[in-house]
């Protein structure tokens, strides 16, 4: 069974991280980022925090819609795109997410820097997007016009 408020939780914790990240007075360029080690790593630990929800999120939807279970997280954002819940064509940049964050948390040859800043300075607007079609799927197969115990609108 999907869980529409838990689900909705996450979106918010997404949009937490993005306007975290959005409103740090960082560096504006690339050499200066590089530079900064403290706000690398603050960038970095915010991605891979989102990324970590758009994960959560999507095994959630796997499993309450009892859909394959997928080997790894990039193969749970096909099974969802294959499901017609993410567009086909954003699967692959969802995937590339879901190897950044195995970069960041496993450490493999460490991070590049130009990734990051790339993700950072161009990219972000991949986890809004994420988040409409979450919502627009949320809007679309659940009961949004109900309300809970306490008489709260239920929206995404």
């Amino acid at each position: 069974m999907i869980d529409p408020h838990l689900l909705t939780r996450k979106l918010k914790r997404i949009e937490q991280f993005l306007r975290e990240m959005e409103t740090a007075d960082g560096p504006a360029t690339f050499d200066e980022f590089s530079r900064n080690t403290v706000f690398k790593r603050f960038i970095e630990r915010n991605i891979e925090l989102a990324i970590e929800q758009m994960i959560d999120i999507c095994r959630h939807l796997v499993s309450g819609l009892d859909l394959e279970e997928p080997e790894t997280y990039a193969a749970c954002f096909e099974i969802l795109g294959n499901a017609d819940i993410i567009p086909e064509t954003s699967v692959e940049t969802f995937k590339s997410m879901t190897r950044y964050r195995n970069l960041i948390i496993h450490g493999y040859d460490g991070v590049e820097d130009t990734i990051t800043f790339g993700i950072y300075k161009k990219r972000l607007g991949d986890f809004r997007t994420y988040i409409g079609f979450i919502r627009q799927y949320l809007r679309s197969n659940t009961a949004y016009g109900e309300r809970d115990s306490a008489g709260t609108s239920i929206k995404p």
